[in-house]
């Protein structure tokens, strides 16, 4: 058990939070000039950077594993957190320990002042001077929202990886899938790699004319790396059969679902195009390793057995037809109680109606703060007229009703959507987030 950060720490952390509120700053420059002021570390080491509408922290985890088993020396930045906001760095696994960040934040803490940065050019900012401390080999890194305009893409990856492309923060990105891939494909690099997930037409197009204007050689899922889905339980993670130049073969991975069978087996093409050079059995031992030991929280994730409780992240519709999926292939025939929240810019009706292939019965509930839903709100969206829902504001109040109908009924419960929701349902649950993975 970790001793409490101190209280300077959490001072300076709610202060950091507090940087949200002046909203998203699109563009390079600002973390252009904040990093400037401190000889620009993220220039200190190599990088993989990962875009994608679902399955960028999962397909991170995975390749860090398998980097990592390869003998590398790893940072992985990832975002939003669960708990603590450690979380989002760490290197060799373990996230970054109090004192090491109130250090940074006291160093930074004058330019933040100085240069006004969003929350996420500051967070971005302190990653990278810890990955340039730390003397990391390579980083992997994951995009916050899009791609050209995010902060991160301030590093110059010479690998890329794109996971999927669907309809998500339209507002920001396009309303056409065809748009939305190519902002995500403004983070391969001229003359690099990207190796790609994607399979709607419209946004491969996109993405193969943007990886041809940078001069850049694009992998695709599905020709350069083939895989299939083998099974799933809750005792074995997920398997798969897997074919790539160097690996040929079933690997297992904990983490459970058919799209964590298609995450992985993307993050196996990277990890691939990274060692490249290296023997073919090195290659595949990284990779065996590496998913045999891969951890990433709250994704599809049991966190309780009596009765079975499953936390997953899902929040757009696209996750919300994985999550139903892989909750289906693993509960066949018992009744699920799904706890609800979502952000306002979510299209709730679709993302109930596709947990409601696999629901009994809803508890719609609400998170704290301005960008939450109202459960009243979410009960409207809701296909309640062959499923039992309730508005339930209170997540403690939801989730004990849950618990308590699937004790008497011997079903199940699910909770799914925003990092805000977890963030309050997980301490609830009694559930914490491991200090390394």
């Amino acid at each position: 058990m970790k001793a409490p950060a101190s209280a300077t720490l959490t001072r300076r952390l709610d202060e950091m939070y507090r940087f949200e509120r002046s909203g998203m700053r699109p563009g390079l420059v600002g973390i252009e000039r904040l990093l400037e002021t401190a000889g620009r570390p993220d220039r200190a080491f190599a990088s993989i950077l990962i875009a994608g509408t679902n399955g960028k922290g999962s397909t991170a985890a995975h390749l860090d594993s398998c980097l990592r088993a390869a003998g590398f020396k790893t940072g992985l930045y990832t975002s939003p957190h669960l708990l603590r906001f450690h979380e989002r760095i760490r290197v060799q696994g373990h996230e970054i320990e109090d004192e090491a960040l109130e250090s940074l934040l006291e160093r930074w803490w004058p330019r933040f002042e100085d240069q006004k940065p969003s929350f996420f050019e500051a967070a971005t900012a302190l990653g990278f001077d810890h990955f340039a401390a730390s003397g990391i080999d390579v980083a992997v890194v994951e995009v916050g929202l899009g791609g050209r305009l995010d902060a991160t893409n301030i590093l110059s990856p010479r690998l890329s990886v794109i996971t999927t492309i669907s309809s998500d923060h339209s507002e920001i990105l396009g309303s056409t899938l065809r748009r939305i891939a190519t902002e995500k494909a403004g983070i391969v690099k001229p003359g690099g790699t990207v190796v790609c997930g994607v399979r709607g037409r419209e946004a491969r197009s996109a993405i193969a004319a943007a990886a041809s204007e940078q001069g850049a050689t694009v992998r695709w899922l599905g020709v350069d790396a083939r895989y299939k889905t083998r099974g799933m339980s809750l005792r074995d993670g997920t398997e798969l059969h897997l074919e790539t130049s160097s690996f040929s073969g079933r690997l297992r991975t904990n983490l459970l679902g058919k799209h964590q069978a298609r995450n992985a087996a993307l993050a196996a093409l990277a990890a691939e195009t990274w060692l490249e050079g290296r023997p073919a059995p090195e290659i595949a031992s990284a990779i065996g390793r590496g998913f045999a030991l891969v951890r990433w929280p709250a994704r599809a994730e049991l966190v309780r057995e009596d009765p079975p409780v499953l936390v997953d992240v899902a929040h757009n519709v696209e996750g919300a037809a994985a999550l139903a999926e892989t909750v289906g292939a693993l509960f066949p025939g018992r009744g699920v109680a799904f706890v609800v929240a979502l952000s306002r810019d979510k299209a709730h009706a679709e993302f109930l109606k596709r947990l409601g292939r696999v629901a009994s019965r809803f508890y719609l509930t609400q998170f704290e703060g301005e960008r939450a839903t109202p459960a009243s709100s979410l009960l409207e969206a809701a296909p309640c007229r062959h499923l039992s829902c309730d508005a339930v504001p209170s997540i403690p109040g939801a989730l004990d009703r849950a618990l308590l109908w699937a004790k008497g009924t011997g079903s199940v419960v699910v909770v799914a959507g925003s990092f805000f929701l977890l963030a309050q349902a997980l301490p609830h649950l009694e559930v914490r987030v491991p200090d390394a993975l």
